[in-house]
């Protein structure tokens, strides 16, 4: 029996390639799903990693929000906390207080306190000697009280009384150095006339008057 070529060549063979292609396209369409599911993967994962360092990053409330401050002003309050200024660079101002004496006040190493009045009108340099470390300090208003005679001071009709804060507790060094506390009076007992002062219960001293505007006055000692 005599076979043809192309019988050989054709009904046999082309059905064999068509296969192959159908294969083919089947093994590429499965590589292209499988590559599909692995970039969604990897981009859910780096869409994660995003979220989750989003949601660690502090709220802008908490990078705005103001840290304390300290901060006690200069006088009164610096003087409870030991740091005080120079009494000679402190501002002269009712409440301050400062390490010395001010410019223009002669200090006393024998009397514990004295007061002057200040360059400024309407405000006494009440000035304590003691330990560097426990300083003593004048209340930032004086009061003017009823009058009365005492053997050191003679008192018309009011007598101007200046208070001390407590003393502080704790070790004291054995220094005896002065600190001036600026201290504020009424506004009727700035007259230009010596005045009577009562210091606390230190005792009684007559204070004299400025002898030029705008200089302190001179510093009535208590006698010791």
């Amino acid at each position: 029996m005599k076979i043809r070529q192309m019988d050989r060549s054709g009904a046999a063979v082309r059905p064999l390639a068509r296969a192959g292609v159908v294969a083919l396209g089947l093994g590429m369409t499965a590589a292209l799903a499988l590559s599909g599911c692995a970039q969604s993967d990897v981009g859910g994962s780096e869409a994660g990693d995003s979220n989750a360092a989003a949601s660690q990053e502090p709220e802008e409330s908490d990078l705005t929000s103001p840290s304390p401050s300290p901060t006690e002003s200069a006088g009164e309050g610096a003087g409870q906390d030991g740091e005080l200024p120079q009494a000679a660079d402190m501002e002269v101002a009712a409440g301050n207080s400062g390490r010395g004496l001010p410019p223009g006040l002669e200090g006393n190493t024998d009397s514990p306190v004295g007061v002057a009045w200040a360059p400024v009108e309407g405000l006494l340099y009440v000035v304590t000697n003691g330990s560097s470390s426990c300083p003593l300090f004048a209340e930032p208003e004086a009061t003017l009280g009823s009058g009365g005679r005492s053997a050191k001071v003679g008192a018309a009709d009011g007598v101007l009384t200046v208070r001390f804060m407590p003393a502080s507790d704790g070790i004291c060094t054995m220094d005896f150095v002065p600190t001036t506390t600026v201290v504020e009076v009424p506004a009727e007992v700035d007259t230009g006339d010596p005045e009577p002062v009562v210091l606390g219960d230190k005792g009684d001293v007559e204070l004299l008057p400025r002898p030029a505007e705008g200089e302190p006055g001179p510093v009535a000692w208590l006698d010791s």
